[in-house]
């Protein structure tokens, strides 16, 4: 399989060329050479590299070699991650950023992945911010793995996150429990209408689309796809397509109860000619105007989503049972809806 050529350089001395060819089927299916001073280094190294190649996955691996993590990174994002949304890729090509991207997939080992989260801590982040890292990197190599048949040592994957997790390195995040104030919603409500009254026509109602999320508890995204058709006025219910699913990102669409204030937020919507949307505006404008709202109010840590929170702690305060409140906010489990529910004891009502 392996033939050594001798060859003068420019400098006048010799070199010897072992050229390794594997054939399959009458097609070549490997080629790979490396150049020598001495004719008896070149037939080792090719004896050696023969070995190596004929041992099982020494073909697969030689494939790949060269391929580092920033390669499997970039293809992913390519192949299938065309439809996420910009804080997912941001937080994924955020990793082509460190020495670990620059390492061959094929000789990854838990050492690099436990001196990447060790790198990260040692440089201020937290444990589930570097636990981002560690879940991408997991997505990616068994990509990998499964889609283009890649080498991958998924063992010492997995024996790096077991090690991190126990150190502490990586965990989850916290459940988060923010509700805005009264008080907090008073001063936003004050400055969206200071707005709305300097440009009227060009301002997104801002007021309406907070108090509508927090009336019916939809997120962000979504109330800017409910349309009118989907509505039935009668029956205080719409659809929200595409609802967030933790496997299903396309094609669900799910109906869900509104409240009496929901309702007649909607109801007040200006109705264009031909606009099918309620609210016919761009999600990423609405944290744009939100985010602002909160510094020039001197609020902290209040993100948009958190009205989902107040939303369904509402609904609980109210006293509408957990079955009720799945039809309002569409939550698939109570597991999951109790992550959102963060109820002020001073509103429990005796019974």
């Amino acid at each position: 399989m392996a033939t050594i050529s001798k060859r003068k350089r420019k400098d006048g001395s010799v070199a010897y060329t072992a050229q390794i060819r594997i054939m399959r089927k009458g097609q070549k299916t490997h080629s790979e050479a490396k150049t020598f001073p001495k004719k008896a280094m070149a037939e080792e190294w090719a004896k050696r590299r023969e070995l190596e190649l004929m041992s099982p996955g020494g073909l697969l691996t030689a494939k790949w070699r060269g391929v580092t993590l920033d390669d499997a990174i970039e293809r992913y994002l390519h192949e299938f991650a065309q439809g996420a949304g910009r804080s997912k890729r941001a937080t994924i090509q955020q990793l082509q950023r460190f020495p670990i991207a620059q390492v061959q997939v094929t000789d990854l080992t838990s050492e690099q992945i436990v001196g990447h989260a060790v790198m990260r801590r040692d440089s201020g982040i937290k444990p589930s911010t570097i636990n981002q890292d560690i879940t991408w990197l997991g997505i990616i190599l068994k990509t990998a793995a499964a889609a283009w048949k890649m080498p991958v040592e998924l063992n010492e994957f997995e024996s790096a996150k077991v090690l991190l997790r126990s150190k502490g390195l990586i965990s989850r995040p916290g459940s988060r429990d923010r509700r805005p104030t009264t008080e907090e919603i008073e001063q936003l409500r004050a400055y969206f209408r200071r707005s709305q009254r300097i440009r009227p026509s060009a301002i997104i109602p801002m007021e309406d689309i907070m108090d509508f999320a927090i009336a019916s508890s939809r997120r962000q995204e979504e109330i800017t796809r409910l349309i009118w058709t989907d509505l039935d006025e009668q029956a205080m219910t719409c659809w929200v397509r595409d609802a967030k699913h933790p496997r299903q990102k396309w094609g669900n669409h799910k109906r869900f109860k509104l409240t009496r204030e929901a309702m007649a937020i909607i109801q007040r919507q200006p109705r264009a000619q031909g606009e099918k949307k309620i609210f016919p505006y761009n999600g990423k404008s609405i944290g744009t105007r939100w985010r602002a709202a909160c510094a020039a109010c001197g609020i902290e840590d209040l993100r948009f989503h958190d009205l989902r929170h107040e939303a369904t702690s509402r609904l609980f305060e109210a006293g509408y049972e957990i079955v009720e409140v799945q039809q309002f906010t569409l939550h698939e489990s109570w597991d999951i809806l109790k992550r959102y529910t963060h109820l002020d004891p001073s509103n429990v009502k005796l019974k």
